[in-house]
């Protein structure tokens, strides 16, 4: 047989190959058994013409035989997102990519963005869709239409918004203004249900969060932790709490929730007021809602989807709920009722004092918060927040231990403003303030806020600040370092001109913080404290050090009279498992570091970020080299991204093939010659 011959038999063999794989994936509901126990080999090539149902069921077989679908949803990912960026810092195993995509085209489909050709999707509805990739939602972003998020209270998915319940752990709301505009009922009955009888804890409202529907959220809250009275607050009518009569029904079970037929709510909210014993009763409880109206004006609404409104017609002025009853009820009890444990806010600038903080003084199930806003936060907001905090604080059912405050501009030093905060909130495990330039326009707010006591003491275990761009005094910082012997990790960003005080805040940290573990220094100008950054390794415990954009080198003559006793320090530093020294223009530097691993004592750390630090082609490969000579530990990860290796990618390559066998290198695809150049100086 000539060689023409042969070819075109396997041409035709690989065609016949190809349209039986085609065959098998397309009646894989009578052969899926069979398919499990086909060779690895076959199963492999299947696997690319598989849908999502089959190609998750198929995974555990798939696995038996070690083949693995890590590729296939790669592809499929990459075929959802339109993009290829190949610049993940971390592997991806096959479950990870299963619930990335699984979880994205649940959302695609819901907002009708899915395109029903694809082979992942070939043979399966809309419905089913959402019926498949429900069980893979954790974090539930609703950012589209409210028609179509109504959709989820339909009859047809309702098992959706069942399964969504059981799932999803975090709800992020953008513009909910825009949703909550025309009032939807059955928005809100969704809502209600995701948070009351669902397994939502995390909330995350962005882009003008709707204030009526903030203050229902958090009045729910305020006092869900009902163990014990509370205090008065006149404001807002809060007296004693009293527990609610918790069903034990499943979430799917409990189909009693009540819909609004009319746009009049407070007349639908007290007939149903005076169906419940006045003892049950508790204020600023959810509108209750019900199943079977909503499925019946379902049936003759158009699209589906009932045709009344919740016009919000209860609230009052100051934007407040009346006494009424609890959401839902099953057998005469009442509905269970959610706990928002960690609640992400981007405020208006009018609503701090008119919500937030009134409000914050008796969120008792608040875990985490974090307040931004597009705008700078002015110091009165700032300080009526901290007053509401401290009113909080005092309360021992108090559960808030990780605050985030950001872009605060306030005309008082932002460590003097850090000291007031921790003192208002000193139970505090985890805080990060962002303070940015202080306006013309901003005023200073004289009212008097609490002065730290002496014997005041933190429990802070994380702590983030960053700096505006102005000096700054650290001697506030360094009292609250003193008061904080628990910290296990510091975050500083913004240090321009801290001058000799930041020397003095280096030097003492091992005293101050001797269990501080994790240190992250950003654009901090350490460009004249090498001594006390060598003093700090020499004599701390740090797991994590991070030195990004902190010219450390900006003032070497020669590099290495700073990189030679560094690498010394970092060595005698057996703790250290992170090191990042990404922005600080090494070059060449590289080579010094490639020392990290040789003699006696051997560095321990299993991963080096030195991204963005102008690293040449022949630099890298005598860093190879030394890597070569002195093996580091197994595990250990370099990240080279964002350095101009294409500059000679021969060199590169040979660099590359000495690394690779020895650690996990990070590489990307950067052009250095479309960037701007890191520093004439390095070139």
């Amino acid at each position: 047989m000539s060689n023409g011959e042969t070819g075109n038999v396997y041409t035709k063999v690989a065609a016949l190959r190809e349209i039986c794989i085609k065959g098998v994936s397309e009646h894989m509901t009578a052969l899926e058994k069979q398919v499990w126990d086909l060779p690895a080999s076959l199963i492999k090539d299947i696997l690319p013409h598989l849908n999502i149902f089959y190609l998750e069921r198929i995974e555990p077989a798939a696995k038996r035989k070690g083949v693995s679908t890590d590729v296939v949803w790669a592809a499929l990912w990459k075929d959802l997102v339109k993009a290829w960026r190949c610049r993940s810092r971390t592997t991806v195993s096959a479950h990870e990519w299963r619930h990335k995509c699984l979880e994205r085209i649940f959302h695609l489909a819901l907002f009708g963005h899915i395109r029903l050709d694809r082979p992942y999707l070939s043979n399966l509805s809309w419905s089913s869709i959402l019926s498949l990739t429900a069980n893979h939602v954790q974090i539930l972003s609703l950012f589209g239409s409210a028609r179509e998020i109504c959709k989820l209270a339909s009859d047809e998915l309702r098992p959706v918004l069942a399964t969504l319940e059981n799932n999803v752990r975090c709800i992020k709301l953008q513009d909910t203004s825009a949703l909550f505009k025309q009032g939807h009922a059955v928005m809100l009955y969704i809502f209600h249900r995701l948070l009351d009888h669902g397994s939502v804890r995390d909330l995350v409202l962005t882009r003008s969060p709707d204030i009526r529907l903030l203050t229902w959220i958090l009045q729910n809250d305020s006092g869900n932790q009902c163990s014990m009275p509370q205090a008065d607050t006149p404001h807002l009518g809060f007296g004693e709490r009293k527990r609610p009569c918790l069903h034990g029904e499943s979430a799917s079970s409990c189909g009693t929730c009540l819909i609004p037929e009319d746009e009049n709510l407070g007349a639908t909210l007290t007939r149903c007021r005076d169906t419940y014993n006045d003892a049950c009763l508790t204020p600023l409880k959810r509108p209750r809602l019900d199943v079977g109206q909503m499925a019946g004006a379902a049936e003759t609404s158009a699209g589906g989807l009932p045709s009344q409104s919740f016009s919000w017609q209860h609230m009052d002025s100051e934007g407040q709920f009346p006494p009424f009853t609890p959401s839902c009820s099953l057998n005469g009890q009442m509905c269970p009722k959610g706990q928002i444990h960690s609640l992400v806010l981007e405020v208006l600038k009018d609503n701090f004092s008119r919500t937030v903080s009134p409000l914050l003084s008796s969120s008792m199930c608040l875990r985490s918060l974090h307040l931004h806003s597009e705008w700078a936060i002015e110091e009165a907001d700032v300080l009526g927040v901290m007053e509401a905090l401290k009113v909080l604080f005092e309360n021992p059912a108090c559960s808030l231990t990780d605050l985030s405050i950001g872009s605060v501009s306030c005309s008082m030093p932002v460590c003097t403003l850090l000291l007031r905060l921790l003192t208002a909130c000193p139970t505090l495990k985890s805080f990060s303030l962002e303070a940015s330039p202080v306006c013309h326009q901003t005023k200073t707010c004289v009212t008097a806020a609490t002065q730290p006591a002496e014997d005041t003491v933190f429990s802070l275990e994380r702590l983030s600040l960053r700096f505006p761009q102005v000096c700054e005094n650290l001697e506030s910082l360094t009292l609250v370092l003193r008061r904080a012997s628990s910290l296990t990790a510091l975050h500083l960003i913004g240090i321009h001109n801290g001058g000799q005080k930041l020397g003095t805040l280096l030097q003492s940290l091992p005293e101050l913080n001797p269990n501080l573990k994790s240190l992250s220094l950003d654009d901090v100008n350490l460009a004249n404290c090498h001594n006390e950054v060598l003093n700090l390794l020499n004599n701390s415990k740090l797991e994590d050090a991070h030195f990004k954009d902190c010219r450390l080198l900006e003032k070497c003559e020669v590099k290495e009279d700073f990189l030679l006793p560094f690498v010394t320090a970092l060595k005698g530093l057996l703790s250290l498992r992170s090191l990042t020294l990404s922005q600080n223009r090494l070059a060449n530097g590289i080579i010094a570091l490639g020392d990290l691993f040789s003699g006696d004592s051997p560095s321990r750390i299993q991963r080096l970020d030195i991204s963005s630090n102008y690293i040449l082609p022949t630099g890298l490969l005598e860093f190879g080299r030394r890597l070569e000579y002195s093996p580091p530990p197994p595990g250990l990860t370099v990240d080279l991204q964002c350095n101009p290796l294409d500059r000679d990618p021969q060199v590169t390559e040979e660099a590359l093939l000495k690394l690779r066998p020895l650690c996990c290198v990070l590489t990307d695809d950067w052009n250095s010659r479309t960037t701007m150049a890191d520093h004439i100086s390095v070139m």
